[in-house]
């Protein structure tokens, strides 16, 4: 074989060699994929979309929970008892303030008994209680997830500071806060940019935050609750949050099943930056002089006016409340103390409806005799008179 003839035999060799490692390679990817194997052909992927509101699923929590504690009250969640309520205006020595009220209602929540209610199911606006709903969810979230807790840090951002400067803590971008630091200030303060801010970090967004407050309202039955901002006060198109002085006691009932949150709403005085910032509690129901009560939040508007959501636990009863509409907060504390007083005095059970004692008439005091008209004096002569 001449020289040309083994050239050309090398070059088809190698061409053959080539072409078989090509079809090898093509093979492995084929059966790789799936595709002489039997396997079923993927197709794209669809994107994934949030759930419309209302539609979302409740909180899978863990099987160690690490701050749920479940009710022990077989009738948690039960719906309220109104057969045996007394109504309107309270005919009551010390109870009269019920007249200023909007809207209210007390409920024995051990047997879910309505002892006293007003306009309860109307919704009207609830200002700052909306706050309650904003820790609810952050509890929800710090449960499920554990990658957050009480001491993670929370950088404050733009939207915080950009926050109506009413009721704020002044927070300045770059500051760092812990998750606990901004829920007591949200409990006990009522800062409304420590709200936006938490709202953000767990929400992504205070838009989609609020989407999860309605949702979370929907889940929970609460329909007379439309939440607009994280915070209580008004968005942009001035909508005030809105919900019923019984929807409002239901939402405390599902807070109060975090213990911590019941400790955050019980504190008196707290400080955030090393103690520079202190802040008192605005629910001064919150007093030693109160034996039992434990929360839960204030909120004030011109357009909601003074507003408590507020609850106690005496001899391991415990009793929620929620009034609306007051003028003043000072009015609004003074009826809400009497009203609990008086709700303890009540029947502990549906049984028997609270007996109601009318105020006393004011007596009129008796008319003393008629006396006798003295007899007239004769006037001094004008020359005698003093001039004047």
């Amino acid at each position: 074989m001449d020289e040309i003839a083994k050239t050309r035999l090398k070059v088809f060799t190698g061409l053959a060699v080539i072409v078989i490692i090509i079809h090898v390679i093509l093979i492995r990817v084929f059966v790789m994929n799936g595709s002489g194997s039997g396997a079923e052909k993927k197709g794209p992927e669809k994107p994934v979309t949030a759930p419309p509101a209302g539609s979302v699923k409740k909180p899978e929590l863990p099987a160690q929970a690490r701050f749920f504690k479940p009710s022990t009250n077989p009738r948690f969640g039960a719906p309220l008892d109104f057969s045996t309520a007394v109504r309107g205006t309270l005919p009551l020595a010390g109870l009269k303030g019920s007249a200023d009220a909007r809207s209210g209602i007390i409920v024995d929540m051990d047997t879910r008994r309505v002892i006293w209610e007003k306009n309860s199911g109307k919704p009207v606006p609830v200002a700052s209680m909306a706050k309650m709903m904003t820790m609810l969810l952050i509890m929800e979230e710090m449960e499920r997830r554990p990658d957050v807790d009480v001491n993670t840090l929370v950088t404050v951002t733009k939207t915080a500071r950009d926050v109506p400067r009413t009721g704020v803590l002044f927070l300045v971008p770059g500051e760092k806060f812990t998750v606990q630091e901004l829920m007591v200030a949200t409990a006990v303060k009522s800062a409304n940019d420590a709200a936006t801010l938490l709202a953000e970090y767990f929400g992504g967004s205070v838009p989609a935050f609020v989407e999860r407050m309605n949702a979370r309202a929907a889940e929970l039955k609460l329909s007379s609750l439309r939440f607009y901002s994280p915070c209580g006060l008004p968005d942009e198109q001035k909508r005030d949050t809105v919900g019923s002085a019984a929807d409002m006691v239901l939402l405390g009932e599902q807070l109060f099943q975090y213990p911590l949150a019941i400790q955050w709403c019980n504190v008196k005085q707290a400080s955030i930056r090393n103690g520079k910032t202190v802040f008192v509690n605005t629910n001064h129901l919150v007093n030693p002089r109160y034996p039992g009560v434990d929360g839960v939040k204030t909120g004030f508007l011109r357009t909601a006016g003074t507003c408590l959501t507020f609850s106690a636990l005496r001899n391991s009863r415990r009793i929620m409340g929620c009034v609306t509409g007051f003028k003043s907060a000072k009015d609004r504390d003074f009826f809400c103390r009497r009203l609990l007083d008086w709700a303890y005095t009540q029947p502990g059970t549906a049984a028997k409806a609270p007996v109601l004692k009318a105020e006393p008439a004011l007596r009129t005091p008796a008319k003393a005799p008629a006396r006798k008209a003295a007899p007239a004096r004769k006037p001094a002569p004008v020359s005698s008179q003093k001039k004047r």
